[in-house]
């Protein structure tokens, strides 16, 4: 099913480190078992700096991009009829293509797909907008695009028709927010503290929330975004940078208990140290926040391991996390165009980058708008 199409779509491309530039590429009619979206909003995530960077991996020419939302341009006859979508449906598409028959992914842990080369060394792997490179055909490979191709293998969620792009772009954030907290196994009445309060961060408070948490702390340095998780869960925030003991300031909000579930989404080495040093004996550290680079962590073997088992939890990606974060998307009970602070088109990149490193105009989350 192909209504008219353009013949070349516009990209942002990582021609190497350290390079940007927008070009075009052809957009090839989808084959049977493919979708071709069209791309209504990409989030700027912290990864796609690393990816430019040259902090993860050579996948260069690169068209990145992971956080995509956009609508159903043509799709092919077998697409359709199993993915039950049709021309104009509102669609997510997971960042991970799984090869689905590896013992990971039948074991339900698509997310560490042992034919992702970020796992093996292949010479392509199958994270959109990570590293497939833009030299792998059909070249839409990216949601800094305007248009994104879907094969068999991908992961494609329906969005409610009603459902805003300016909030469904969030999904793929409150997604891997989902799989963080479920990774802790959060439970009813459960004390948690969540260190980091950036977008994810942020959503990953609504997401304890959602899940019942009795008491949910947010730890970071930034007052502003501290103030903002008030809004999304929290109950109580601490500065660690202006904290002098920080367990003992944790365990004060924390009503003169230690956190059952601490969940690191920071991505950086000394947060991972604190998240352990914070759990309760016996309780769950999930580790979430890509540090971009190769960073050893160091902990005290006995004294904070050993005698303290606490469950140490890395969690990657998203897997399982959007069909609970589109459920709560489509919910009044948090502010989450809050969250969007900024958007700018292809064109704007390297402003919309400028603006993220350096912190400029209480930037929080960008999004680019390819038609825009």
């Amino acid at each position: 099913m192909v209504t008219a199409l353009p013949e070349t779509a516009r990209q942002v491309v990582f021609p190497a480190r350290d390079e940007i530039s927008v070009l075009t590429a052809a957009v090839p009619a989808p084959g049977p078992d493919d979708v071709l979206v069209r791309v209504a909003l990409v989030g700027i995530c912290a990864t796609d700096l690393h990816l430019l960077a040259g902090h993860i991996g050579d996948p260069f020419p690169l068209v990145p991009g992971h956080e995509f939302v956009g609508e159903v341009a043509a799709l092919g006859e077998r697409a359709a009829a199993d993915r039950g979508l049709a021309v104009g449906d509102r669609v997510a598409v997971e960042m991970l293509l799984p090869c689905r028959s590896c013992a990971r992914c039948r074991e339900g842990r698509y997310n560490l797909c042992e034919r992702d080369d970020m796992a093996t060394g292949l010479p392509r792997g199958r994270q959109y907008g990570v590293n497939i490179p833009r030299t792998v055909e059909p070249g839409l490979w990216g949601g800094y695009a305007e248009y994104l191709h879907v094969p068999a293998e991908a992961i494609v969620h329906r969005l409610p028709a009603d459902l805003p792009f300016e909030r469904a772009v969030l999904v793929e954030p409150l997604a891997v927010a989902h799989r963080a907290v479920a990774r802790g196994r959060v439970a009813p009445g459960d004390r948690v503290v969540v260190i980091g309060p950036g977008p994810v961060g942020i959503l990953t408070t609504a997401a304890a929330r959602a899940a019942g948490a009795g008491r949910v702390v947010m730890v970071g340095t930034r007052d502003e975004r501290l103030a903002l998780a008030t809004r999304f869960g929290a109950d109580a925030v601490v500065n660690s940078r202006t904290s002098d003991d920080l367990a003992q300031a944790v365990r004060a909000a924390l009503g003169g208990a230690d956190a059952d579930v601490v969940i690191e989404i920071a991505g950086v080495a000394a947060a991972q140290n604190d998240a352990v040093r914070l759990v309760r004996r016996g309780g769950r550290v999930v580790l979430a926040g890509a540090c971009g680079a190769a960073v050893p962590v160091t902990f005290l073997a006995d004294e904070e391991l050993l005698t303290r088992e606490p469950d140490l939890l890395p969690s990657f990606l998203s897997a399982g996390g959007f069909e609970p974060a589109i459920a709560l998307l489509t919910r009044d009970t948090f502010p989450f165009e809050q969250l969007v602070t900024h958007r700018f088109g292809l064109d704007d990149v390297e402003t919309a980058f400028e603006t993220i490193r350096g912190r400029r105009d209480g930037v929080l989350k960008a999004v680019l708008d390819p038609s825009a």
